[in-house]
C-alpha cells in the first residue's frame, strides 16, 4: 500500500513490519522464574497480537488480552487462564491449518501437554515448545508472505 506525503515526489512503500521467529519456551520459563512470573507478560501480550495479525479472520474472533486473563484468574482459581490458553491453542491450529503448515500441534496437546501433563511435572514444558515451534513456523510463514507482496 502506497501512501504519498504533498511535499514527497516519489511514492514510498509501506512494508508491514516483520513478526519474531526466535520464541524458545527455555527463555520462556527461565526468565519467567528469574522475573517471578512478570517475563510471562512480555511473552504472551505479543504472541496474542501476532496470532490476531496470523490466524483467518472468518469468525471475527480475537484474542483476550492476556492482563485480563491473567487478573480474572485469581478469581476463578485459573480457569480463565486455562481457558484462554485452550483458546489460544485452538486459534493456531486453524492457523497452521489455513496456511498448510504441516506441524503437529493442537488441541490434543493442550489437553494431552498442558492440562493433564502437570500432574507429571513435563507436560507443560512440552507444551510451550510445541506452541513456541508452531507460532516461529506461523510468523515465518507471515512474513514470507508479505515479502511477497
Amino acid at each position: 500500500m502506497a501512501y504519498k506525503y504533498p511535499y514527497d515526489y516519489e511514492e514510498k512503500e509501506y512494508k508491514a513490519p516483520k513478526l519474531p521467529t526466535d520464541r524458545k519456551m527455555w527463555k520462556l520459563m527461565l526468565f519467567s522464574i528469574l522475573t517471578l512470573g512478570f517475563y510471562s507478560f512480555a511473552f504472551f501480550i505479543p504472541l496474542s497480537f501476532d496470532i490476531d495479525k496470523i490466524a483467518p479472520r472468518r469468525d471475527g474472533s480475537r484474542t483476550m488480552n492476556f492482563i485480563f486473563a491473567y487478573i480474572l484468574s485469581y478469581f476463578t482459581f485459573a480457569i480463565v487462564l486455562d481457558i484462554w490458553m485452550y483458546q489460544l491453542t485452538q486459534r493456531i491450529e486453524e492457523a497452521l491449518n489455513e496456511r498448510n503448515i504441516n506441524y503437529d500441534f493442537g488441541t490434543k496437546d493442550f489437553w494431552g501437554w498442558y492440562f493433564f501433563g502437570s500432574f507429571i511435572l513435563v507436560g507443560p514444558f512440552v507444551f510451550f515448545h510445541k506452541l513456541c515451534k508452531a507460532m516461529n513456523l506461523l510468523c515465518e510463514d507471515y512474513n514470507k508472505a508479505q515479502e511477497a507482496k
